[in-house]
């Protein structure tokens, strides 16, 4: 689950660079890209934290 959600982090990243590149950062487009890639980012700490406080106990 970890490797998929690095690698759809990492693809998230390069369309949002690609995007910026054509439209500004503050654009709708812009602005989308970037709230997935929070949500796939937040989905990673969540789950590393999880690993953390298992790995703890």
């Amino acid at each position: 689950m970890k490797d998929h959600l690095r690698e759809e982090i990492e693809k998230k990243r390069e369309e949002l660079f690609e995007i910026t590149k054509s439209v500004s950062l503050t654009s709708r487009l812009a602005l989308q890209y970037s709230e997935e890639l929070d949500l796939l980012l937040n989905q990673y700490d969540n789950i590393v934290s999880h690993d953390l406080q298992q790995t703890a106990n």
